[in-house]
């Protein structure tokens, strides 16, 4: 439903901006096997071939979602690849960090050498630096739009339908995205 359309929103605009900066090799750690994680996982390779990309198996990489430390582990096993991805989304802004603080450790610059977007827009990403790009739901509107409609099946079950709605969020630019030619 909303979170559909929600995760294609999240995939194209981060794609797109990691395209419109030049990057081809971008790296997906998604979350567990969830409804969402599958819509964001079939959005990230439909953004993918609309720009002709290809991106190896090994630059798609399960983490449970919020989990700093797999995220670190992930991140160590992208950096240890031949063909290193110069871009990585991650699936929520608390993995990110543990991303960053992987690519730190291994002796690299965000965004230098590379780049990161997460998700999410948690407030403390604005105020650590470098500050996180991150993509930001409209939670607030997302709720509303939810609660309306569980009210309207719960008041008139045989005339409401179950629809999909479109929540945008935005994209927050930071610093963790380089451009390259």
């Amino acid at each position: 439903g909303a979170n559909f359309c929600l995760t294609i929103y999240f995939q194209c605009a981060t794609a797109h901006f990691a395209f419109e900066n030049g990057h081809k090799k971008i790296a997906f750690i998604h979350g567990t096997d969830s409804s969402v994680t599958k819509s964001r996982i079939v959005a990230f390779h439909k953004a993918l071939d609309r720009h002709d990309i290809e991106i190896p198996d090994d630059y798609l990489i399960e983490v449970p979602y919020r989990d700093t430390h797999k995220a670190y582990e992930a991140t160590l096993e992208l950096l240890k690849l031949k063909e290193k991805p110069t871009c990585i989304f991650y699936p929520d802004d608390y993995a990110t960090y543990g991303g960053v603080r992987a690519i730190t450790e291994m002796g690299l610059k965000v965004p230098d050498d590379i780049s990161v977007v997460g998700f999410d827009g948690i407030r403390v990403a604005r105020h650590i630096r470098p500050r996180l790009t991150t993509y930001q739901q409209d939670t607030p509107r997302l709720g509303k739009e939810a609660a309306r409609n569980l009210i309207d099946l719960i008041e008139r079950p045989k005339t409401t339908l179950i629809q999909q709605i479109v929540v945008k969020g935005r994209l927050l630019e930071g610093d963790t995205v380089k451009k390259i030619n």
